[in-house]
């Protein structure tokens, strides 16, 4: 099984909690972690890998969406492709908790397809009208498949030309779906705007700005116990 996350340096912290109950629930090969340093400031698993993308080659000044939120970052992971030497990965957002197996779904079948997400149940933003549109905060992406079809050139172009509300989620649901897209139940993205499951596999709090620290947002309690299991802790 192969992972990543990524974060500018004001989420390396945030990360460890995530890495840590991942890792209490399943065998992980390689965790690949984008970020904007050479060396990780904390101690990590040994299954840890640092991936600089500083000096990325993607997006330029004149990139519509690099002064967003988001910023580069975000429009990183359209370019899975050519960072990460695996033909097939699990995105993870760093405001996820894992609490079960992930097996199911890192074994989904996905012949054919670029990648397999839960949908958006709860959000209003389905401006191309089709069938779903999904949250890939957490998903599956077949990268092998993916460089067969040209989807990073074909995502990199969208990014530079057109200015996006949530950036490479956007430009997936648009040239994802449907034909390139296999759907997850929810329990493996349990979010304001996926919904909520009865045994969820994923907690992702997504919607909340304030994730990190408001202890009035559902599950909450679930993220304090693993930030006290997994604090920053010096190399």
């Amino acid at each position: 099984m192969f992972v990543t996350y990524s974060g500018t340096w004001n989420y390396y912290a945030k990360m460890l909690p995530a890495i840590g109950s991942l890792l209490e629930h399943n065998d992980v090969e390689k965790i690949f972690l984008l970020i904007e340093d050479d060396v990780f400031p904390y101690k990590l698993p040994d299954c840890c890998e640092i991936v600089n993308i500083r000096n990325q080659k993607y997006f330029t000044e004149t990139c519509p969406n690099i002064n967003t939120p988001y910023t580069y970052m975000s429009m990183i992971r359209a370019c899975y492709c050519d960072l990460l030497p695996v033909d097939r990965v699990i995105q993870l957002d760093v405001d996820t908790i894992v609490l079960d197996s992930l097996e199911d779904m890192w074994s989904k079948d996905l012949a054919g397809k670029w990648f397999a997400a839960v949908p958006e149940y709860k959000g209003k933003w389905n401006p191309w009208k089709k069938p779903y549109y999904f949250n890939t905060g957490v998903s599956v992406w077949n990268l092998n498949q993916m460089r067969k079809d040209g989807a990073q050139e074909l995502f990199v172009r969208a990014l530079n030309t057109f200015r996006l509300p949530f950036i490479e989620q956007d430009v997936f649901n648009y040239f994802g779906v449907p034909d390139k897209c296999a759907v997850l139940p929810i329990r493996y993205n349990e979010a304001f705007c996926t919904g909520e499951s009865v045994r969820p596999a994923i907690i992702h709090y997504a919607g909340y700005a304030d994730w990190w620290d408001n202890d009035q947002i559902p599950r909450h309690e679930i993220l304090r116990e693993y930030r006290r299991k997994y604090p920053p802790m010096s190399k």
